[in-house]
């Protein structure tokens, strides 16, 4: 999935870079090579010698010269390393080695006109990576550091910031380590035992339990399937659930009821199977809701702990780390 991703970006790539220099072009030029900083022989130790990569990884590239985002691939190759080397260093040095990129795609180039289209590049790279519902890199850490540039930078016109401002908007809402936005959700009739009334409203703060899997789910949705399939494939999961120190609440955000109803048999019993009412998560105000499935982990406390989980591994991950007695 890895190799695939990273051959669409360099064809999208391509794509918007032809598009934004058609009818500037320059005479033949010797294509731009780039190389990394050499090392320091003073660093030996492995994670300072990938500290030093990520944070000095773009002190030799061209920012300065328009080749250097017409020249096909060139930026975006570049870019994949860079992504490559901040997975293999902690969080906090990855923001600074972004922020780094950021000030120099900004500020080399001494035309204004280049800078802007530099940044904006080096914009569009941030987001297929960080951001892309399909990416395997996607991290809201990340692009946020890239979007609080976008907006503060003067370079970027006021249409052009529409969109940094409300992704910006988007990937605030719950945050790891913050508390998750509250829904209000009625469940579905087959859970009836459970409630006085299958239709009264019930909200994600009154569920007990030591943790809750939020899963948004569409109908027909083939994703969602087999996100399905690979939770109940889980023996801890499972589990959990059967112990009840898991909820797993499915939530169906959109309008279509009979078809949800429908689709009801098709999930497990033993989970809670839900809508929005009110359609506030499919109107955008509590979730970022860029792709669906999208499973979220929560505390008791309901604290996020996985957001747009990546894998269900990774909510497994997460439970062994916090439960250290499982």
């Amino acid at each position: 999935m890895n190799h695939l991703f990273r051959c669409l970006v360099m064809i999208m790539i391509a794509v918007t870079t032809g598009s934004c220099i058609r009818g500037h072009r320059e005479k033949e030029r010797k294509p731009l090579i780039f190389t990394e900083p050499a090392i320091p022989v003073l660093l030996t130790s492995d994670s300072d010698v990938l500290k030093f990569r990520a944070l000095h990884y773009w002190d030799l590239f061209p920012f300065e010269d328009s080749l250097c985002i017409q020249q096909k691939d060139f930026a975006a190759q570049a870019f994949t390393g860079f992504v490559d080397l901040l997975q293999q260093n902690p969080l906090q040095v990855g923001e600074t080695a972004l922020k780094n990129m950021m000030n120099r795609a900004g500020t080399a180039a001494d035309d204004p006109l280049v800078r802007k289209k530099v940044l904006h590049q080096f914009f569009t790279l941030s987001e297929y990576f960080f951001y892309h519902p399909n990416s395997p890199y996607r991290n809201d850490d990340f692009f946020r550091v890239v979007l609080e540039y976008m907006v503060s930078s003067p370079l970027p016109d006021t249409m052009d910031k529409q969109r940094p401002v409300y992704l910006l908007k988007m990937i605030r809402k719950n945050r790891v380590g913050e508390l998750a936005a509250d829904i209000r959700f009625v469940r579905a009739v087959r859970n009836f035992p459970y409630t006085d009334n299958p239709a009264q409203q019930e909200t994600l703060y009154g569920l007990k339990s030591d943790y809750v899997l939020l899963f948004f789910i569409n109908l027909g949705c083939t994703a969602c399937r087999k996100a399905a399939d690979e939770i109940l494939a889980s023996a801890l999961l499972t589990e959990m659930v059967k112990k009840k120190n898991l909820a797993i609440l499915t939530v169906y955000p959109d309008k279509d009821l009979e078809g949800w109803q429908k689709y009801l048999p098709t999930l497990p019993p033993d989970w809670i199977h839900a809508y929005d009412p009110e359609g506030e998560i499919r109107n955008g105000s509590t979730y970022d809701l860029k792709a669906i499935p999208s499973l979220y982990l929560l505390d008791s406390s309901k604290r996020v702990l996985v957001k747009d989980a990546l894998s269900v591994s990774q909510i497994e991950d997460t439970i062994r780390q916090e439960a250290h007695f499982l």
